[in-house]
């Protein structure tokens, strides 16, 4: 990813400078964060459905697949950069545009960008398509990189910086802490690459799942509603532990299209084997994240979206395991695992505690079935669809308006 600037991402590094440079007091805060700080996502997904209710009114249900993702991205926008650079950054339009330019150059680059494998292509003229977007996406993702450094940098000048990842990293640079400047901006980065796409991802599969399989959307909000009452209340991730469906319901999201089908590379540190094939040392591996968790050995029926396989009855030797593989492999599995998995869950049970979502109807009263391709980038996302969102009741719409819409 030299060519395009995702050299910086750490995850996308040999394992040495990786390690080197993840230094421990960033993994630890992140790990922390991940599993107790609950409430950026929380006030992520009030937001959401607020920001939903400004395209859902009665005169236009079915929003356009533009109008709901740009609420969907901007939701997982807010939680990774509130939670890595502050609420300044985290709430700032210019910024979430800027990211998801600097992503899609990824998401369009793949697991393999050939000039990773050819070096000599760097030294190719711009008269060459791939070279003139290189130098486009290199662009973006330096100014991924530094512009919210560089916001953050300015409210700590100013004393007006709140607590997040890279004002509390560079609190302990400037108390002779042996860390570089630049360690922590790419650390911050990697933290919001990792993180918001793939949440954008894993949400607008949501959707379009609700739309294909009412019966799990009937049954999960009939659990929701037998766990905090018919919408008189949010839910709460204190909730989670009543409400078991809502957990099978994200695993599966995870499994039945996986956020990245092929996963990060990765290269063997030693001579292998696999069914017959010698894999030399040094051999890049790219891992088939789709296959693996597609597998109807380990997933029966595995192109069905069925939450029910995670129940614990249905787990039995060896049978529908969490979808691990989702996150990664090995010293590079994705530290911000349980942070995507809370922020999943306490946004599919709102949007499911106040919103029904179905199939398009159209002006003769023929219902539209839902397109469900998937893109086939190293992110996958669905295609275009519709899908028709409304309030569930005058009581959810009461809730959904309670809510403020800049939280």
């Amino acid at each position: 990813m030299d060519g395009i600037g995702w050299f910086l991402v750490r995850n996308v590094l040999a394992y040495y400078i990786y390690r080197a440079d993840l230094t421990a007091s960033t993994s630890i805060w992140y790990l922390v964060a991940s599993t107790s700080n609950h409430v950026p996502p929380a006030l992520a997904s009030k937001c959401l459905i607020r920001g939903m209710a400004s395209i859902t009114d009665t005169k236009k249900p079915t929003p356009s697949p533009q109008e709901f993702r740009y609420h969907v991205r901007k939701t997982a926008a807010r939680i990774v950069l509130k939670m890595t650079y502050g609420p300044r950054v985290g709430t700032s339009e210019d910024y979430i545009v800027l990211a998801d330019k600097a992503l899609a150059s990824l998401a369009e680059a793949g697991a393999g960008y050939a000039q990773d494998y050819l070096p000599f292509l760097k030294y190719a003229p711009s008269c060459f398509e791939f070279r003139r977007k290189a130098q486009k996406w290199r662009k973006l993702v330096r100014a991924m990189l530094d512009v919210p450094f560089a916001s953050v940098k300015e409210e700590m000048a100013q004393g007006t910086a709140s607590k997040c990842m890279v004002s509390e990293e560079l609190e302990r640079l400037s108390q002779a802490c042996p860390r570089t400047e630049s360690i922590i901006s790419n650390c911050a980065a990697t933290m919001f690459a990792a993180g918001a796409d793939t949440v954008v991802s894993a949400l607008s599969s949501f959707f379009l799942v609700m739309a294909l399989y009412p019966d799990v959307q009937t049954r999960a909000q009939r659990e929701l509603d037998k766990a905090i009452g018919l919408p008189q209340r949010l839910p709460l991730l204190t909730d989670r532990p009543q409400i078991p469906y809502i957990d099978y319901i994200c695993y599966e999201l995870l499994r039945w299209n996986p956020v990245t089908p092929i996963g990060i590379a990765h290269y063997t540190t030693e001579d292998d084997e696999y069914k017959g094939y010698r894999i030399p040392k040094g051999t890049t591996v790219l891992p088939n994240v789709w296959a693996m968790l597609h597998d109807p050995e380990t997933y029966p029926d595995p192109l069905t979206f069925n939450p029910d396989r995670f129940s614990p009855e249905n787990r039995a030797n060896g049978l529908n395991q969490i979808p691990d593989p989702a996150f990664g492999f090995g010293r590079r599995l994705c530290p911000g695992k349980f942070l995507a998995l809370d922020t999943l869950w306490i946004v599919v049970a709102t949007i499911l505690t106040v919103y029904n979502i179905s199939k398009e109807v159209d002006e003769t009263g023929q219902v539209k079935e839902p397109c469900a391709e998937f893109t086939p980038h190293s992110l996958s996302h669905p295609g275009p669809f519709t899908c028709t969102i409304s309030p569930r009741s005058p009581t959810a719409r009461q809730l959904i308006m309670q809510t403020e819409m800049h939280t």
